[in-house]
Parts: C-alpha cells; sequence; structure tokens
C-alpha cells in the first residue's frame, strides 16, 4: 500500500509541477519557479507542498527496510528548507528574504539529492546511484550557465521520481539491507 501511495504521490506532484510551470514557461529565468511564485503564492505554496511529500514519502518507503535512520535528519533539514523556499520571498528588493528563500532551496534541493543519492549507494543500487550523480552534477553546471529556468529545477525532481519509484517497486533479491 506504501508503495501505491508513493507513486500517486510522485504522479500527482509531477502533473502539478508541470501544469504550475507552464504558468511561466519552461525556459528563461522568467519561467523559473519561484519567479512564477511571486504572482501565485499560494499555487508555489501547494507545488512546494506537494514536491517535499512525494520526495520524502518515496525516500522513507525505500530506507524504511534498512538499518539506516540517517535520513530522518536528512528529511527534517531539507523541510525546513522547503519552509525558507515557501515563507520567504525571492524578491530582489528584499534582500533578507531573497536570501532566505535562496538558501533554503539551496538545502532543499541539495539535501534532498544527497538524501536519494545515499539510498542508492548503500542499498547497492550503482546504476540508480551513478545516473543521479551524472544528474546533480550536471543540472549544477546547467545552472551556473543558464540559471533557473523550470525545466533544469524540475529535471532532478522528475528524476527522482521515476528512479525512486524504480527502486522501491523492484524486488531485493538479498536480505543484507535488514540485517
Amino acid at each position: 500500500m506504501k508503495k501505491i501511495i508513493c507513486i500517486a504521490l510522485c504522479i500527482i506532484s509531477a502533473a502539478y509541477s508541470f501544469w504550475y510551470a507552464s504558468l511561466g514557461g519552461f525556459s528563461g529565468n522568467d519561467g523559473a519557479l519561484s519567479k512564477i511564485g511571486l504572482e501565485h503564492p499560494v499555487l508555489f505554496a501547494i507545488w512546494g507542498i506537494l514536491t517535499f511529500a512525494a520526495l520524502s514519502a518515496s525516500i522513507i518507503t525505500g530506507y524504511i527496510k534498512t538499518k539506516y535512520k540517517f535520513y530522518i535528519f536528512l528529511l527534517t533539514i531539507a523541510f525546513i528548507g522547503m519552509m525558507f523556499t515557501l515563507i520567504f520571498d525571492f524578491d530582489y528588493k528584499i534582500m533578507s528574504d531573497y536570501y532566505l528563500h535562496c538558501g533554503g532551496s539551496l538545502t532543499f534541493s541539495a539535501v534532498m539529492g544527497v538524501t536519494v543519492f545515499m539510498l542508492f549507494l548503500l542499498t547497492k543500487r550503482y546504476v540508480l546511484t551513478v545516473i543521479t550523480g551524472i544528474i546533480l552534477f550536471g543540472d549544477l553546471m546547467l545552472l551556473i550557465v543558464f540559471k533557473e529556468t523550470a525545466i533544469i529545477e524540475l529535471a532532478p525532481i522528475f528524476s527522482g521520481y521515476v528512479m525512486l519509484c524504480i527502486h522501491n517497486f523492484a524486488e531485493r533479491r538479498t536480505v543484507e539491507l535488514v540485517k
């Protein structure tokens, strides 16, 4: 049942994210999710809550059968990052809000990325580990070169949805993870 809830959350969140990003366009800095949030703060909050819920439910489902519990601390930090992202405006005119928003967004993204990467590494899903590393590094490079766009922001999130669903639905042949 948990797996079905996770995949349903991922599908709902992906569909909502796609619709939400279409409000500002998928390319160009005006299409950045936070910029759209300046005009549509409630829709931005819904996006953030759905995104956090889908990723964290899938991460919890992935870690629950392992002996590792550090993910709880990491998800707490990611939650605080997402709250900063949603509470503080992406507004250049109010620099304190802008920095807190950006810091929260960076914290959320980095910690979620590391949490997913560590899940795949620790559960010996090496192909997913390498793909995650490439996506995270590639996304960072694209952000540096092109700045924020909806496509660049959503690519690692959508990839996370797909890879976490694959990980959680694939049957493990060994029992070593629960020892």
